[in-house]
C-alpha cells in the first residue's frame, strides 16, 4: 500500500511538511517512487485516471521538485 493510499485526507498536510524537510537520499528515492506512480496511473489509462491519487502525487513531487 503507498503513502498516498493509507493517509487520510485530514493528515495529508501534516505528511507534506514532513516531506518537505527530507534530504539527499531519501528525498530522491521518495521522488522517484512518486515519478514511478504518476507512470503507472498513466499506463493503466484507467478514466479518470484516479483524480485524488493523481493531486496527491503531483503535491508530492512539486513540493520536492
Amino acid at each position: 500500500m503507498t503513502v498516498t493510499r493509507c493517509v487520510p485526507d485530514e493528515h495529508f498536510s501534516t505528511l507534506l511538511a514532513y516531506l518537505e524537510g527530507l534530504q539527499g537520499r531519501a528525498r530522491e528515492l521518495t521522488v522517484q517512487k512518486a515519478e514511478a506512480l504518476m507512470r503507472e496511473l498513466d499506463e493503466e489509462g484507467s478514466d479518470p485516471p484516479l483524480p485524488g491519487r493523481a493531486q496527491r502525487i503531483r503535491q508530492v513531487l512539486q513540493l520536492l521538485s
